[in-house]
């Protein structure tokens, strides 16, 4: 039996590895409890995350991460290699999966969630690729999934701010990219919320995210 209403936890982990696996846990719970959870949660320290189709002597530069002290995780979802740091926003929903959901129609949901969010910062943005949210031409969101367990993951990125030379230095241009992406590098690819000027700070973020997952994901 599937709950009706949506779950919502603000809650981080104290590393990033911990989160994913928190993540894991819930899909992985979700058939037996029926719960769908809506979690919100912030990177820490500096880790490179990895799809599961991806390799890390290709996605990573691992010299450059080996002297920066920077580690590697893999998700369990698919999608390209992200750079996790304490600017960069998160969400993860889980729900048992009883075979109705397509997984089109579950990235349209989570890029509605990033979209309708950013409207309320005054943001007009929009899907892009697959599973990619963009303002303008720029990427401020990417998004990932994973049908296991008899249940969804479907969890992205928000990035409120980002040390582009950081991110140039550990993440090598991926193997393969979206059309509207044209070849730019990282730094010229992706926009922030601070390079737009918004200033709200982490709480009010959640809680605009919780508000407008009630919209998006609500009652079933």
């Amino acid at each position: 039996m599937w709950q009706t209403e949506l779950e919502i936890i603000k809650w981080s982990e104290p590393t990033v590895e911990q989160n994913l696996l928190m993540d894991e846990r819930l899909a992985r719970e979700a058939k037996q409890t029926g719960r769908r959870v809506l979690r919100l949660w912030w990177g820490s320290n500096a880790t490179a995350v990895l799809g599961c189709g991806d390799k890390p002597e290709v996605a990573l530069d691992l010299d450059e991460c080996v002297r920066r002290g920077i580690g590697w995780v893999k998700r369990v979802t698919g999608g390209g290699t992200v750079l996790q740091t304490p600017g960069v926003f998160n969400y993860s929903y889980t729900a048992p999966d009883g075979g109705r959901m397509d997984m089109q129609r579950t990235f349209q949901q989570g890029a509605e969630l990033i979209v309708n969010a950013l409207a309320r910062f005054g943001l007009s943005a929009q899907q892009r690729g697959i599973s990619d949210v963009t303002v303008g031409n720029l990427k401020i969101s990417g998004n990932a999934q994973a049908r296991k367990w008899h249940s969804v993951l479907l969890h992205g990125t928000l990035l409120a701010d980002i040390d582009r030379k950081l991110m140039e230095a550990v993440l090598k241009h991926p193997s393969k990219e979206p059309d509207y992406r044209n070849g730019r590098a990282h730094k010229d690819f992706i926009v922030t919320l601070n390079d737009l000027g918004v200033t709200a700070n982490q709480v009010e973020i959640e809680n605009v995210f919780a508000s407008t997952a009630i919209e998006v994901f609500g009652q079933i």
